[in-house]
């Protein structure tokens, strides 16, 4: 077997395909179908039978692959196209040089019959890899659709979030003001208090204003402590910390301890048995500078 006859002619081959697959109108024109014919026939016709050349299967492969990978080099489906018009349109007429026709039909149609069959495998199989790829991309948009939504319930988490902590500040802030607004009021209701308790020191009895004067501190010490630990409280949160109950403690039972000393000396009666012994004392010292 001649191997460089039998690469001139699968490079023949490959080369007609090629140029089929370019352009559609290329058989229109009658001259250039008749030439078509005769490069046909000078590849595939030889006198001898077991010379005549039999396409393989690997070129028609290679070519419809690159023919589908490379869009200047045509397309698989004009291909097709223009292997039937040939194959509809050849009729053998030219003869050898022994004067026989040369009838090139049978190699004319397995060629399109080997084509067209490439052609479907290869359209089946990009078919089947579009779908595939389709799937693919819905996946991806799925998924980049689940992650968008996903950021956006974290974001709306986030703002919810932000919302309830500017709300719930807002109110500790109200609540801040009108605690300290009670303070003053408590306060300055309290040193108003103070002021006409004190003004009448002098027509009531020391028992009660010392018993007045007590209540009024015990009442305005709990109070204003009260107030201020419930703002301690709203900014330092809800902390257990019992150490900052210990001076209101110590306070009260100061207060409480002079209040029941005070109820004692008024139910004994130590001021007015104070006064009669100075009344006693100052008497007895009259007596003394009148003897002298």
């Amino acid at each position: 077997m001649d191997l460089t006859k039998e690469q001139s002619q699968r490079k023949e081959f490959c080369d007609i395909l090629f140029e089929l697959a370019k352009n559609q109108e290329i058989l229109q024109d009658k001259a250039t179908r008749h030439e078509m014919y005769k490069r046909l026939e000078a590849l595939y016709y030889s006198p001898n039978k077991e010379d005549r050349y039999r396409h393989f299967y690997s070129d028609i492969f290679t070519v419809l692959t690159q023919i589908q990978q490379a869009s200047n080099q045509g397309d698989i489906n004009i291909l097709g196209q223009n292997l039937s018009l040939i194959r509809a349109g050849y009729n053998p007429q030219n003869r050898d040089e022994q004067g026989n026709i040369i009838d090139i039909s049978d190699s004319i149609r397995k060629l399109y019959d080997h084509v067209s069959l490439d052609i479907a495998r290869i359209s089946y199989s990009d078919a089947g890899d579009r779908k595939t790829a389709g799937e693919t991309a819905i996946v991806d948009m799925q998924s980049q659709l689940n992650q968008i939504k996903t950021e956006i319930d974290k974001a709306k988490i986030a703002q919810n979030n932000v919302e309830a902590e500017l709300g719930k500040q807002q109110r500790e802030y109200i609540a801040i003001l009108g605690i300290f607004a009670a303070i003053v009021l408590a306060f300055t209701g309290g040193i108003a208090f103070s002021t006409s308790v004190l003004k009448s020191i002098n027509t009531v009895s020391v028992y009660r204003i010392t018993m007045v004067s007590l209540m009024i501190g015990l009442v305005l010490i709990n109070v204003l402590f009260g107030l201020f630990y419930y703002v301690d409280r709203l900014v330092n949160g809800m902390q257990k910390n019992r150490k900052k109950l210990k001076p209101l403690l110590f306070s009260n039972v100061i207060l409480c301890v002079l209040l029941s000393i005070t109820i004692i000396a008024w139910y004994y009666g130590w001021v007015e048995k104070r006064d009669i012994r100075i009344k006693e004392n100052t008497k007895t010292e009259q007596m003394i500078e009148t003897y002298k």
